[in-house]
This record gives structure tokens, C-alpha cells and sequence, in this order.
């Protein structure tokens, strides 16, 4: 099945009017596809639109000052499951908006599950061949150059189980190998999509605890547990601290900045959400700071930690 594309859209002298449509955490790729298009001049009449869980993407397209000609959703792990991509995407890319077919340029950013109707469709998949190839393909399948490939359904594996704390195992020197500090109870979600994320190229690769201590890091029997994980954080070259709504009281992350800041190591701090106070321990460590819990956010935060500024 190959997609068929709006004649005004198959000219490349065309200027199609095209909307990025996003969840507040894929922010940052929302805009830089933005500005890629811009520069690149496939449409000068390229906006962002951020969507809420509850917002109605029917209604925003049907309420634009400009006719929209091509819409641009980004999936990933955090907007898959908001009602604008489970039920109305499916709606946008079978009826007419403001009388006119809409062009829907689906965009992939994580090894989210895709919903059923978008197999066998399109799929821009910077998840699975990075920026370069999948924004050339996505280039030009909102020019209508010609007809995209079919986006094969994921095959989804389970991730590996993560080694014991006792387990360190020797790694290339030449790659990131941080430490991940986070609560178990509360931020395991965001644990799975860094996880996720660390499979992608230019990303940092994540040494995990998978099992909490089970004592307060102040009792005696607390001394083989930092003992395992100080050679654990000794291996990594950084750490990561996920700053959610426990971080503060959680005493094993704090114990685990402490030695991570005592041992030379490079200490980044990223934020859950907006309203999560970042504890003074990471400010007294000097952490850099992502400034969302965003891809390319985390991704700049650790590059600015290692001394280099990724633009890819």
C-alpha cells in the first residue's frame, strides 16, 4: 500500500503549510524539525503546536488561520497514549479538514509501539535510522517527490535484565558510561524511557541498580551495598540523577551524588517536571542541568558534561 499525496503537494515549487503537532516533552525535535524545513525551504509556512493530553488535534487543524496541508505528529513514549494520537490521528488521515485531505507525515523519535492503523504506512523513523536518512525521507514525502516506504511493524523485544550492583563489566573508554540515580518507586517510568533512549546513536550508555537497597544508606547494614555500588559509579565516567518529587528525601541518591561528586565524576541533573526542586547538593557538585526531559534536552546536558556540544 503506498500513500497518495495531494496534487498541490507533489510540485516542488510547492509551500505547503505544514504542523508539527508534539507533547511537551518531545519539544526540542519538534523544533529542530521545524527549523530544518525552514532552512531547507521545504515550507516556509512551518509552525509547532504543543498538545496537551486532553487537547483535540481535529479541532486545532480546523481551527488554523492558514489552511494546514501537511500534518506532522511526533510519536513517542509520551504522546503515543494521549487521545489526539490513539483516536484522532486515525480520524485526520481518513476524512476532511476544512474540505481538504490532509497529508499526515507521521515522525518516530523513540521505540514507541505504533498504533494498528499506521502499519503499512509511512513513518519518518529517526528511531531507527537516525536524523540524516529519516529527514530526507521525510523531506521528501512532504514534497510528494515520490512514494515513501512502508514502515514495517517494530518487533518488540524485552530489555535485558540489568546486572547486579556487584557486576561491573570493563567498556570502551571512548564511550559514555554514566551511573543512573533515581528513585525506584516514583521515577522508574522515566528509568525505561532513558533506557530506551540510551539504544539511539550520540546517546550515553546507562550502568543501573535495578534493585533498591532494601536499609537506609546510615545503617551498618548498608556497607556492602556502597561498597558494590562505589565500584559501580568508580567504572561509570558520569552520573545521571533524575530529579523527581522524591529526589530530595531519597537518601541513597544523595549518598550516591556525594560519591559520584567525591570520586572526580561528572554529575548531570535532569528534571522530571518543572515544579521538581533540584536538591543544593547537585548545585554544591557543580551539575550540569538538562533543560527538559527531552531527548535532544538530555542528550546536550551530557555532551556539555563530556566538554562538547553535540548540533547533530
Amino acid at each position: 500500500m503506498s500513500l497518495e499525496f495531494p496534487s498541490a503537494l507533489r510540485k516542488e515549487s510547492a509551500q505547503p503549510h505544514v504542523y508539527i503537532a508534539y507533547n511537551y516533552q518531545d519539544q526540542d525535535f519538534a523544533h529542530k524539525l521545524a527549523t530544518a524545513l525552514r532552512r531547507d525551504r521545504v515550507s516556509p509556512f512551518t509552525e509547532v503546536g504543543e498538545m496537551g493530553a486532553g487537547d483535540s488535534l481535529v479541532r486545532r487543524m480546523s481551527s488554523t488561520m492558514r489552511p494546514v496541508d501537511c500534518v506532522v505528529p511526533v510519536l513517542s513514549v509520551f504522546s503515543i497514549t494521549h487521545g489526539w494520537v490513539e483516536r484522532e490521528l486515525d480520524e485526520v488521515m481518513r476524512r476532511d479538514i476544512n474540505r481538504r485531505r490532509l497529508l499526515v507525515v507521521p515522525a518516530k523519535v523513540d521505540s514507541c509501539a505504533l498504533p494498528a492503523f499506521l502499519h503499512g504506512r509511512f513513518v519518518g523513523d529517526f528511531d531507527g535510522l537516525g536524523w540524516s536518512r529519516a529527514y530526507e525521507e521525510m523531506r521528501a514525502a512532504i514534497l510528494g517527490r515520490a512514494a515513501p516506504p512502508r514502515h514495517k511493524a517494530p518487533v518488540v523485544r524485552p530489555p535485558s535484565p540489568a546486572a547486579e550492583a556487584t557486576d561491573v563489566s570493563p567498556t570502551p573508554a571512548s564511550t559514555k558510561q554514566v551511573y543512573l540515580s533515581f528513585d525506584h518507586e516514583s521515577d522508574g517510568y522515566y528509568k525505561d524511557v532513558l533506557v530506551t533512549w540510551s539504544k539511539m546513536p550520540g546517546f550515553a550508555h546507562f550502568w543501573i541498580n535495578d534493585r533498591p537497597p532494601a536499609v537506609p544508606p546510615d545503617s551498618a547494614a548498608a556497607e556492602p551495598i556502597k561498597q558494590a555500588l562505589a565500584k559501580r559509579i568508580a567504572a561509570a565516567s558520569g552520573l545521571l540523577c533524575v530529579v523527581g518529587t522524591n529526589c530530595c528525601t531519597n537518601g541513597w541518591m544523595q549518598w550516591e551524588i556525594r560519591k559520584a561528586d567525591e570520586l572526580g565524576k561528572r554529575i548531570i541533573a535532569v528534571r522530571t517536571n518543572r515544579e521538581c526542586a533540584v536538591p543544593e547538593l547537585l548545585s554544591d557538585a557543580g551539575a550540569t542541568c538538562a533543560m527538559s526531559f527531552t531527548f535532544e534536552g538530555i542528550r546536550r546536558a551530557i555532551d556539555e558534561a563530556y566538554g562538547g556540544l553535540s548540533l547533530d
